[in-house]
């Protein structure tokens, strides 16, 4: 029950990921005043990151505890919202590791190559037979002319939205491939990419997965760059610069009420379990499966109850394995691993050249993870070792350190990398993700135009519901 009514701001951010820090701290150097409301103990949402102890006697031999990221970890040459963010801040940026050769395991098959595919290839294809790799190239270029056909934005606009959005991404590669290898070339790419989840094909929108190619590229690199000192030490630095008296922690919201009809200059309360929050507008910064938490008055309208209900989160659990040094390096192996394992489709080199340790950051995603997290924790321990070591070596199989976060599991937050449109919800509730509530405005990078279900997206997402608060508020 509500016991207490706060003094009135301008503007109440619920949500206080790295989109509404960013929102707030827009909304406060705009000379508004804000009070930003987060449900956990600490900010960061999907941005969060810890350091790793170390015994002592890696230490000794010169290395240090390395940070971790348990969230997102990299950005990329275009993400320039973000970039500029890092930069204002000082924080210093390293070229993520590639040097050495991609591990690729298909079947039984187990290559090397001086390359890599992620929504593009790049470098040395792998060592599959040709006529594979030349059924997933053929697929890939017609993938492309699709995605080229769309227009920048949001995509339920477009002429043939409606009937791509019918179709599921399993519906167009079983149209468009022929072979085992190429039908599992889009799925690992359906899985492993931010904006897409992860979900399985045949859970995602053909044009969602179009549209987030288009807005959101692999061909631009967002993995390029990794920083030092983890990515979710940003949170922590957006929050002091609001300062202590504007963000509220460990304070869960339950409900947006706007009195309609008020002659109150702060028509709006944000209610919690412990105190009434009066204010004139309202950035809910939050995915839209969170926001279906929340109760509003007036109701939201159909469609966005409905986009809330079923754009799920992605089931993704991030893996982090600590080693002394890189010892993978030695085998003139970059670090980057790609297959069709049981548990770990993905793995790469996270490791920061500052600590000396070697970190490898392993996804497990989808129906893998629905797999994996039903096992106790020694079996889910052993389940990404055993497949890191089919990857990279026995080595994997001797860590320092294993440092789970288990998304879905978080219970703020409910799954990562992002939340994905299921076919038809696109079509039907594509305008509600975007569209204002009254005063209250939609943040997070699932709103975002650019870069959705990356750092950048969310960081626009959130300068651009500032701006529209801004100038309601005049």
């Amino acid at each position: 029950m509500t016991t207490l009514t706060n003094g009135p701001v301008d503007v109440v951010v619920v949500g206080g990921g790295l989109s509404g820090l960013v929102a707030a701290r827009t909304v406060q150097a705009a000379g508004r005043s804000v009070r930003l409301i987060e449900a956990e103990t600490q900010v960061g949402g999907r941005m969060v990151g810890q350091r790793v102890p170390i015994p002592a006697e890696a230490r000794a031999a010169g290395r240090r505890d390395p940070w971790i990221d348990l969230g997102g970890q990299w950005v990329g040459p275009t993400q320039t919202r973000v970039l500029a963010l890092l930069d204002r801040f000082g924080i210093r940026r390293f070229e993520s590791p590639h040097a050495g050769e991609t591990v690729l395991i298909f079947g039984a098959h187990r290559c090397t190559f001086a390359g890599f595919f992620q929504g593009f290839p790049e470098g040395q294809p792998p060592a599959v037979p040709p006529a594979d790799w030349a059924d997933a190239m053929g697929a890939l270029e017609r993938f492309q002319s699709l995605v080229a056909g769309l227009d920048d934005g949001h995509p339920h606009r477009h002429p043939a939205a409606a009937a791509l959005d019918r179709s599921s991404f399993q519906d167009w590669i079983d149209a468009n491939t022929r072979t085992p290898f190429a039908a599992w070339y889009f799925a690992y790419f359906c899985r492993a990419v931010g904006f897409l989840g992860p979900a399985e094909p045949e859970e995602v929108s053909l044009l969602h997965v179009l549209w987030g190619q288009r807005t959101a590229p692999q061909a631009e690199h967002p993995e390029q760059e990794l920083l030092h000192g983890g990515a979710g030490q940003l949170p922590a630095l957006l929050a002091a610069e609001l300062g202590t008296e504007v963000v509220t922690t460990g304070e869960p919201v339950q409900a947006v009420e706007e009195h309609q009809n008020s002659a109150s200059p702060f028509p709006l309360t944000v209610r919690t379990e412990r105190a009434a929050h009066p204010c004139r507008a309202v950035i809910v910064a939050m995915p839209p499966a969170m926001v279906a938490r929340l109760r509003f008055s007036p109701e939201l309208p159909p469609d966005r109850r409905e986009l809330n209900d079923a754009m799920a989160m992605g089931a993704c659990a991030k893996v982090l394995v600590v080693y002394e040094r890189p010892w993978w390096r030695q085998r003139g192996l970059a670090g980057i691993a790609i297959g069709d394992r049981p548990w770990v489709e993905l793995c790469a080199d996270s490791s920061d050249p500052e600590s000396g340790c070697g970190v490898l950051a392993a996804f497990v995603v989808g129906h893998r993870y629905r797999r994996w997290a039903a096992l106790d924790a020694a079996q889910r321990r052993q389940a990404v070792l055993d497949d890191l070591a089919a990857y990279l070596g026995p080595e994997a199989l001797d860590p320092l350190a294993v440092v789970e976060k288990d998304w879905p599991a978080t219970p703020f937050v409910g799954g990562a990398f992002a939340g994905w449109m299921p076919p038809g919800l696109w079509s039907r509730c594509g305008e509600a993700l975007r569209r204002p509530h009254g005063r209250v405005f939609w943040a997070g990078t699932e709103v975002a135009e650019r870069w959705p279900g990356f750092f950048d997206g969310a960081v626009r997402s959130g300068e651009e519901a500032a701006a529209a608060v801004l100038e309601l508020l005049g």
